[in-house]
Order: C-alpha cells, then sequence, then structure tokens
C-alpha cells in the first residue's frame, strides 16, 4: 500500500456520490452507510485529474482533498 493522497471532509460531504459517478479511474465506491463519504478503493489508481473535485457541489468547503505526490509535481523554471 503506498502513500494515502485522496481525503474526505467528513464533518463536509454528505455522502451525494456524485465523485464516484464522474471519476473515471474507478477510483471510489459508495458508502454503505447513508451520509457518508465515499470509499477510496484503489488510490493508486488515480490519475490525479481532479474532476471528482470540480464535480462536487461543496468543493468550495474543501470535501475532497487530493494531495500529488511529489513526483507526480511539475513545475517549469525559465
Amino acid at each position: 500500500m503506498g502513500f494515502k493522497h485522496i481525503y474526505f471532509d467528513e464533518d463536509v460531504c454528505d455522502g451525494c456520490n456524485m465523485c464516484v459517478e464522474v471519476c473515471m479511474c474507478d477510483v471510489f465506491a459508495p458508502n454503505p452507510a447513508k451520509g457518508k463519504p465515499p470509499l477510496v478503493l484503489y488510490p493508486e489508481e488515480c490519475w490525479f485529474g481532479g474532476c471528482c473535485i470540480s464535480h462536487c457541489p461543496h468543493q468550495d468547503e474543501g470535501a475532497i482533498k487530493i494531495i500529488t505526490p511529489f513526483q507526480m509535481r511539475g513545475s517549469f523554471k525559465r
């Protein structure tokens, strides 16, 4: 198991499962408990595209947080 990079704020996430529906990589699964954040089943499959965050109705409150691994962070210098 690698570094955990997908976090849900349980105080903000209402379990609407919109992120489960839009995830291109099928990283999430609906939580069987109503009103709880989705389960992160395959975190190593995440492409870090951010569609789960952009479609989240609570994105402004920070319901989902993705931390991109250091090796995948790109920057350019002049």
